[in-house]
Parts: C-alpha cells; structure tokens; sequence
C-alpha cells in the first residue's frame, strides 16, 4: 500500500510544515518568516534552507517490505546524498546518489527492502545535502502503521556543522546522534555558512521547545567583525531566551579548525568562546557548553578542509554533547 499523505504528515518529525506539490510529498523545517528573511539576506543560505535536514519518518510497522522513492535538487556545495533506513536501530538501507549526475539538477532514487517478520520500529532520515521529495512510501498491503512519539521537543542551530557536513550519512551528524540520544522530536535549523542573526531569534516556530541548541560562532570568527559578532551573538541569545522562556538553551561554542591559529577581525579563535560567554552569562535559561576540545585536534577527524567532522569527528563531538546536555539536565 502506498502511504498516503495524511499518513506521511502523521509519521513525519523534523519539519515545521508539509505539503504535496506536483504529487511529491514537501519537507520544509523553516517557517514563511525565517525562508523570507534568509531570502533578503543571503541568497545562499535561502537555497540551504530548503535542504531536508534532521527530517526522518519514523513509525512502527508489521511490513515486511518497503519501498521508498524520493527525488532530490541540488541546495548545496555537496552534491552526494543518502537516505539512511534503520530497523529496530539498526542501520539496514542506504539510498542515496549525486545530484550532478542529472543534467536539470535532479535525480530520483528508489529502492525496495525487506523488513523482515513481525512488529518493528523503522526510523527513515532523510539527506541535509539535498531537497528531497518524497515520490512514494509504500508497505505491505493491510500493514499497520503507528508514529514514533518522543518525549522532548528539540530544536537544534547553527552553521554547517550542524547542518550536517560533512557526515556521508546523515543519521552519522552531531545533530542526528544528539537527537537519537535525547529520545526527542527536533527541528535542524542548521543552515551552512551562516552566521549568529539577531533576528532569526525573533522569529518564532509553533513547536515548544523544551531543549535548543546554538552552534554558531566559526563562521563569524572567520568572516565578521568583533563589533558585528558581539552585538548579533547577544542580540541573539536575548531573543531567544525571551521567545522561548521555558526551554534549557545550550550555548555551544566551535570546535577546533585547522586554521584557528590564525588572526582574524574578530581576534583569536578562543574570542568566539568568550564572547558567547558574556552574551549568555546574564540569562538564567542559557548554559554554555565548550566544546573546543570534544573532537581531537587531528586531521584524521576532519573532511580535507580541517573545518567539517568526518564521521569519526561527529562521534566525539556528539559524545561530548550528549553527556554535558544530560548531566545539565538531570541536575
């Protein structure tokens, strides 16, 4: 039976709003406020925005098979993608191509699985280095079909690391691991390349978060100002602690690069940690994290670039989150 999409909605975590256009399922995970801004801004980050991102279908099944077709446009400097398919935890299905093999920009992938016998939790993620649309999602015939419900409402940004570069899987991300371990519902804001935006923290979703993560801070280090970082890392801060004053904000501050030995407007590298100490250390709802050290200072870590984790990279990096997240939370 082909899901239909009422079912798909249903079974969908990761995304603010969902629609069917051209008989392909949408995954959008910015509001028409926070698309608009990046649009008057920057017209990379607008077209990053549209990638899918910490989208996943999760649900419980009797299926023994599956089949799942998508189709998937170019939003990024990455041209590869996977869709990982996971049974009960467990990696089973990759999915995946590179975009630049389509002359128009888009390629559509499908693959057919076996599920195996009775009652098994299956959790699809979708590509951060594509849009992917969903073409069709089908079970077997008169198979059950119950969401995955999560206790924690999560909502996760940043810059390309949190986006997900450069993990060849994307359940293989920092973000993806850190909501795996939470046991939560998550929105990725992660956009590549961008910078702390006063603003973006004003703009407000309809989820409630109970936990948001911040991971912002290389980028502008590598591109801005000190003055321009100071008063958009604050201006950001504030505004969220007062959008959402309910939720445990975890302020993270970057991890190693290659190149942080050098001198840039901003100042040293470590500037980028002091300056998100002060701008959260008045706000009750925000806890730093320094994550400097969570991934060794190794290039085996690292893409080529010495700036995006390798998967290797996003395991420790998600390790050191995960366990500073929950002790902060269980005190």
């Amino acid at each position: 039976m082909k899901l239909t999409y009422e079912q798909i909605k249903k079974i969908t975590k990761g995304a603010v709003r969902i629609t069917e256009e051209d008989g392909k399922i949408c995954f959008y995970r910015f509001t028409d406020e926070q698309f608009k801004m990046y649009e008057n801004i920057r017209s990379e980050s607008y077209l990053r925005a549209f990638s899918t991102a910490g989208v996943r279908l999760e649900f419980v099944t009797n299926s023994k098979t599956l089949t799942l077709e998508a189709n998937a446009s170019h939003t990024s400097s990455r041209t590869y993608f996977n869709h990982d398919i996971y049974v009960d935890g467990e990696h089973l299905y990759t999915l995946g191509d590179d975009v630049d093999n389509s002359p128009d920009k888009q390629v559509t992938v499908r693959g057919e699985y076996e599920l195996g016998d009775g009652e098994k939790t299956v959790k699809i993620y979708m590509p951060w280095s594509v849009n992917s649309r969903l073409v069709c999602l089908e079970l077997d015939d008169g198979a059950t079909l119950e969401p995955l419900e999560h206790g924690i409402k999560m909502m996760c940004f940043g810059d390309s690391i949190t986006h997900g570069y450069d993990a060849a899987n994307p359940s293989m991300s920092y973000a993806s691991l850190l909501v795996d371990a939470l046991d939560a519902d998550a929105i990725n804001k992660g956009v590549a390349g961008e910078f702390f935006r006063a603003e973006l923290a004003t703009l407000e979703d309809d989820l409630a978060p109970d936990i948001i993560t911040v991971a912002y801070g290389t980028n502008d280090w590598a591109g801005r100002s000190l003055d321009e970082l100071e008063r958009e890392c604050k201006g950001f801060f504030g505004n969220l602690s007062s959008l959402y004053p309910y939720a445990k904000i975890f302020a993270l501050t970057p991890v190693w690069r290659g190149n942080c030995k050098r001198i840039t407007r901003v100042g040293t590298f470590d500037t980028v940690g002091e300056t998100i100490k002060q701008a959260a250390a008045d706000l009750s709802n925000v806890t730093v994290i320094d994550c400097m050290d969570f991934i060794p200072h190794e290039s085996k870590m690292y893409s080529p670039d010495a700036l995006h984790p390798n998967f290797l990279g996003f395991s420790f990096y998600a390790d050191g989150v995960i366990s500073a997240i929950k002790g902060s939370i269980s005190e």
